[in-house]
């Protein structure tokens, strides 16, 4: 687990590129406290680094790390799962493997089989390569988006890192706001890749390969979800104890590290699932950990997380969250993700790692599930779908725009939505754009804040019905850049990793293929994982329904903290507010008069987001 950065055929000029990495890769020292290695070619503008934490191959793992001759080299984030077994296969070939480094199969697979050497990788990562004798460039993410990359063009080359401050602590990439991509936060609380809320800052999308040299970049997808029916027709059992001998292998490749690895622990299925897997292949107690809301009896899973934790014997810790941390914890936490993010609690995530990581450098987490078997209810049926041919668009959407229900909004929008996809869409939605043009008037991007939450043809072409369709859209979209954005930026913020063994190549591969009626069957959702969850767990927990992990927002905003969100936003004269009070203030209040309805107040909640970013990045400079 690592943080990387560099650039490739920087040909403005060819003075002060090792201060020009060294800069970026300062600026991603928290993603890898333990190392740091680079390498600067000046004849050609390129160079590569690598912030090192490290798991597996403690003694022997720094990067850069070359092939046998030298001329291909490589920077990874992540973990390569499977490494042992390519390993083997590549020293079979005649390949020297001279490290005890997960990263080092990398390399040599790129010698033989070139840019399709990421389709055999089983595990998170993002890559960069730089082979000197074609004086090209190779960056690519793992298929389910779990590690970042981002990258920008500068000075005639490309520039690439971890994460976005480091792009800016070049010094060749500028901040500047992008008002496409910031309606696509306001409307949905994130924003889908290649796009950032950066001009010229861009993010590769999950699945993808991107290679520069002189001729330009060239992007291709060597990797996309596409859902397809079994040959065979196993029976529910035998699926079931398929699924569960998957798992446990995943957790078992999972927990291989040279340094201690816990669990996260909600209470909820995937998390004690998974911490109960691991356990079982542990010699030592496994240490667990989980957030509590000690002001929220409703919300607070504590009990639940503790009877898993004893169950399973783990050393269990309890991380309290309380509202009125939120005012020292925001700006970090939007430090931390260099873009605003509403798709996950970012803020109890940052504080979970806050105390997990002084006792453990990396965790399992239960991440990827209810995106491939359905564990969301807003994947249930919907009504909106049996309406939506026959509403005219014009007029739902503007009986939307002056409903006094946000429940009530969004079943008109989606019901007047122009197909199914449209509909999807807007079941995420936040702010409308005629609530967005009022608030942010320069950032008025009309009606197609929505198009890039859209399935690609060939993933849409695949889906076998409307459930298929928005799994997809959920593993597509919010899972890769909501989700596990998120999760990345708040633990690695504390030098502190996260796997996912729901994410494994092979649970992925299984989900794929298995048919919607044994995902969610009537109101069970995750029917064929609720087999594995009622061998596995205490009653009380297999009896449980999906409970998101959120903080009471609108016990704490409308009650507590309602002064410090009026002034955040507000505030004009608060390090150069985007809104304007006048047109504000109204809408705020509107919104907070309904805080008993909406638990979240997403859509305060997003404007704060965005008001602390835009202070951070745009304000001081």
């Amino acid at each position: 687990m690592c943080g990387i950065a560099g650039f490739s055929l920087l040909t403005d000029t060819r003075e002060g590129l090792g201060t020009t990495v060294s800069k970026m890769g300062a600026a991603l020292i928290h993603r890898g406290p333990d190392g740091y290695g680079e390498t600067v070619d000046e004849s050609w503008g390129a160079a590569l680094c690598c912030r090192r934490l490290s798991l597996v191959g403690h003694d022997s793992g720094d990067q850069p790390i070359w092939n046998e001759d030298e001329s291909i080299g490589v920077v990874a984030n992540g973990e390569i799962y499977n490494w042992r077994q390519l390993a083997e296969e590549l020293q079979s070939r005649g390949h020297i493997l001279r490290t005890g480094s997960d990263v080092e199969v990398i390399v040599h697979l790129y010698e033989e089989i070139g840019d399709d050497c990421f389709e055999q990788l089983n595990g998170m990562f993002g890559v960069a390569i730089i082979d000197r004798s074609k004086h090209r460039l190779v960056l690519a993410r793992d298929r389910s988006g779990m590690k970042p990359l981002y990258c920008a063009r500068a000075g005639g080359g490309l520039l690439f890192a971890s994460e976005i401050k480091a792009l800016f602590s070049s010094g060749r990439v500028t901040p500047e706001p992008d008002s496409h991509a910031i309606s696509t936060y306001l409307a949905i609380g994130y924003t889908p890749a290649p796009a950032t809320c950066f001009v010229g800052v861009e993010k590769i999308p999950a699945g993808e390969c991107w290679t520069f040299d002189a001729t330009g970049l060239r992007r291709r997808v060597y990797w996309r979800l596409r859902f397809e029916n079994r040959q065979t027709k196993p029976t529910e059992r035998e699926l079931s104890t398929e699924l569960e001998g998957l798992l446990d292998r995943a957790v078992k490749t999972h927990i291989q590290a040279d340094v201690p690895v816990g669990a996260f622990l909600s209470g909820g299925w995937d998390s004690s699932l998974v911490a109960t897997l691991a356990a079982s292949h542990l010699q030592r107690p496994i240490k667990t950990f989980t957030i509590t809301f000690p002001e929220s009896a409703h919300l607070n899973e504590a009990g639940f997380a503790r009877e898993v934790a004893d169950h399973i014997g783990s050393e269990h810790h309890e991380v309290e969250f309380r509202g009125e941390m939120i005012p020292d914890l925001l700006p970090k936490v939007v430090r931390g993700l260099d873009t605003p993010c509403l798709a996950s609690p970012a803020l109890l995530q940052y504080r979970l790692a806050s105390s997990a990581a002084g006792v453990v450098k990396s965790l399992l987490g239960g991440e990827g599930a209810d995106e491939q078997f359905a564990g969301y209810s807003w994947l249930a049926p919907s009504p909106a779908y049996a309406l939506q041919p026959w509403v005219p668009s014009g007029w739902g959407q503007r009986a939307a725009d002056y409903a006094s229900d946000f429940r009530v909004r969004r079943l008109l929008r989606q019901v007047s939505a122009r197909d199914a996809m449209a509909a999807d869409a807007e079941g995420y939605r936040l702010l409308s754009p005629r609530e967005r043009r009022h608030i942010l008037p320069w950032c008025d991007e009309g009606e197609s804040d929505l198009e890039s939450v859209r399935l690609d043809a060939e993933t849409a072409a695949s889906c076998r019905d409307e459930l298929d369709r928005r799994l997809a859209l959920e593993f597509t979209r919010r899972l890769p850049d909501g989700l596990l954005m998120v999760n990345d930026r708040m633990y690695m913020a504390h030098s502190l990793e996260v796997r996912m063994p729901f994410l494994d190549n092979s649970i992925i591969e299984f989900a794929r293929h298995l048919p919607s009626s044994l995902k969610r069957r009537g109101k069970q959702e995750k029917y064929l994982l609720a087999e594995l969850v009622r061998r596995h767990l205490p009653l009380r927990i297999a009896q449980r329904k999906k409970f998101p992990m959120q903080a009471p927002m609108n016990q704490y905003f409308a009650g507590p903290l309602r002064s410090y969100l009026r002034d955040m936003l507000l505030d004009r004269s608060r390090d150069g507010a985007p809104f304007k009070r006048a047109v504000l203030e109204p809408v705020l209040e509107n919104w907070l008069r309904e805080s008993n309805r909406d638990r979240f107040l997403r859509r305060p909640i997003a404007l704060l987001f965005f008001q602390v970013w835009w202070s951070e990045f745009f304000s001081r400079h």
